[in-house]
């Protein structure tokens, strides 16, 4: 009986192939450039989830200041040209007065292009809800496997870097949207298609994943320099120090001190405003 286990081990052993060198080398090859496909969509998930979510904060925020900055605008634009009836021919407030009046025209272009057609009801809900969706395990998960199957970076022929970077936008739509259901529908619509490796000469097979692994590092550098790009701007770190304190309390901190400084200027304009009454009055008794 032993021996007989013997035998079919060796029988077994027989059987199996050796690899030869330029087999083997394939292989290795292959198996780093499924680990790289893996640490890149790792690095697209979090550049995307970086762009998307500072971007939905952002929108999220100027919804919530926007009518206090254009009224800032406004009332600084007035308080200047108070300034300005009281001094004309002083030349810093003529500066003054026509930089306000820029600034208080694109206030109002800003305002009315980011409003027109919708109110700020429900913006900051819509925003938590998304980057809640965002965040799930499930739709991290069909991102990444789907970046590992259509990622444009992950195959050599042009014509299949086209269908897939179309493929890749919608991919993008439905993540930033949160969307599970649209992610699971192109996966299935994708299905098993990963470009296949075999079929060509063993020369042609370990020059075309030399080339794959390549572009995939070369991918992965530049995704690496764009998320340390967007790291480095001032809407992330207060993207990040909202996150800190708490996305609600951090935007009613905002419109609070808005509301601060308009109330400043407020007593500014009034105070000039009697400033010029005192001028005036003499002059029409």
């Amino acid at each position: 009986m032993i021996q007989e286990r013997l035998n079919w081990k060796l029988f077994r052993r027989s059987l199996i192939k050796k690899l030869s060198p330029s087999e083997e080398e394939l292989r290795r090859r292959k198996e780093e450039f499924r680990t790289l496909a893996g640490q890149l969509a790792e690095l697209e998930l979090t550049l995307n989830a970086l762009r998307v979510d500072v971007g939905a904060f952002l929108y999220s925020a100027q919804a919530v200041v926007g009518e206090r900055l254009l009224e800032q605008a406004l009332l600084w634009c007035r308080l200047v040209g108070a300034l300005l009836a009281i001094e004309p021919d002083n030349t810093e407030y003529q500066v003054r007065a026509k930089k306000a009046r820029e600034d208080a025209e694109k206030a109002q272009q800003e305002h009315d292009g980011f409003f027109r057609g919708h109110g700020t009801s429900g913006i900051y809900g819509e925003f938590m809800n998304t980057n809640k969706s965002r965040l799930s395990d499930e739709v991290r998960k069909l991102y990444i496997k789907l970046v590992k199957l259509a990622h444009p970076d992950l195959t050599t022929d042009p014509e299949g870097k086209k269908r897939r970077n179309k493929f890749m936008q919608e991919v993008n739509t439905a993540y930033e949207a949160g969307d599970v259901e649209r992610l699971e529908e192109l996966y299935l619509e994708w299905g098993a298609s990963q470009e296949s490796l075999g079929g060509e000469s063993m020369g042609d097979a370990l020059a075309r994943i030399a080339r794959l692994i390549s572009q995939v590092k070369d991918r992965m550098a530049v995704v690496e320099a764009e998320i340390a790009a967007l790291m480095n701007t001032d809407e992330y770190e207060m993207f990040v120090a909202a996150k800190e304190r708490g996305f609600e309390d951090y935007l009613n901190n905002l419109a609070a001190t808005a509301d601060s400084e308009n109330d400043r200027l407020k007593a500014g304009i009034d105070q000039v405003s009697r400033r010029i009454e005192e001028i005036l009055d003499p002059v029409l008794r």
